[in-house]
């Protein structure tokens, strides 16, 4: 269905839910906002985003001279868009539904560092503080302030690690659907650890890997079996399921392969350990999904997989 089509569609949705239908005569209904959803925003994070967003700026005004790579400039390019997106949302009047206030960011003092090095230092730190700040933001939060704050530091700790080499892969996830609350439970976790190590145990099948490659894998393979565990011990009422049979995935043939199965798992994993985060009213669960959510992103990004500003929210 094309654009048009689509946009047909939702108006036409849109006119039964307020009581209306098209072509009819009946009066359009005031469309009221909805109320901002809770959100306490620590005052020095958007100026930490800033300052983050210069640190990089800083490196690609001087690229040429520093002798960056093209990939990295680029991939600096989208941080600084990326880090400028989240500011804003921080400052409107509902971060928790990711609107966007309009305002021109704060200043910040120019960094004076002289080398490249030093400068990546710093964004290095800045990022690891932001993401200190955000996780701690996120074990007292509930609801979608839940995953904005996880989301967040799954983004900054991804960051700090990445940026340095540059990314091949840059996503753009500027959706504004929010997750569904009610669909994701323990219950669908365990499912989901069950297809992870499912699909992992396939991508170790190719007796050729590269070691780097097959000691990533076989972190992840682990990571995924601890969190069954956890959530097992969690809620001990729970059994785990047997992978069924009929998951579409084939074990990969080489070090190529066994990257992009793992990328894969990694992406589709993400929303899910999103909504559960954002929907459960259990802390020790909410803490789980967090960690979790910050780990699959960095091996999503690691192993080949297009870097997001919005981990955990649906695409």
């Amino acid at each position: 269905m094309d654009v048009i089509g689509r946009r047909a569609l939702l108006l036409s949705g849109a006119a039964v839910l307020a009581g209306c239908t098209m072509g009819s005569r009946t009066e359009w209904l005031p469309w009221n906002p909805p109320p901002p959803l809770p959100v306490e925003v620590p005052e020095s994070m958007p100026k930490r985003l800033a300052e983050a967003g210069a640190l990089a700026q800083h490196l690609i005004d001087q690229a040429r001279g520093w002798k960056l790579s093209q990939r990295r400039v680029t991939t600096l390019e989208w941080f600084v868009q990326a880090v400028d997106e989240q500011r804003r949302v921080l400052l409107s009047s509902d971060p928790a539904r990711r609107l966007q206030a309009t305002d021109a960011p704060p200043a910040t003092a120019s960094p004076d560092q002289r080398t490249a090095g030093a400068t990546q230092a710093a964004l290095t730190g800045q990022l690891t503080r932001l993401r200190a700040q955000q996780r701690a933001s996120a074990l007292p939060a509930t609801g979608t302030a839940a995953l904005l704050w996880s989301g967040l530091a799954a983004f900054s700790g991804t960051m700090a690690i990445t940026l340095p080499a540059g990314l091949g892969a840059l996503g753009d996830d500027g959706t504004e659907l929010t997750p569904d609350l009610t669909a994701t439970g323990p219950a669908q976790i365990l499912q989901l650890c069950a297809q992870a190590i499912y699909g992992y145990e396939s991508a170790l099948a190719p007796p050729t890997l590269a070691s780097v490659t097959r000691t990533a894998l076989q972190s992840r393979l682990r990571s995924w079996r601890r969190l069954r565990d956890a959530v097992l011990a969690e809620v001990p009422e729970l059994e785990p399921e047997p992978a069924p049979v009929g998951y579409d995935i084939r074990p990969a043939t080489d070090t190529g392969g066994a990257r992009s199965l793992a990328a894969e798992l990694e992406a589709g994993a993400l929303p899910i350990l999103g909504a559960w985060l954002a929907g459960t009213t259990s802390a020790a669960q909410r803490r789980l999904g967090g960690d979790a959510l910050g780990a699959s992103n960095t091996a999503m990004v690691g192993f080949g997989g297009a870097a997001l500003r919005w981990p955990g929210w649906p695409g």
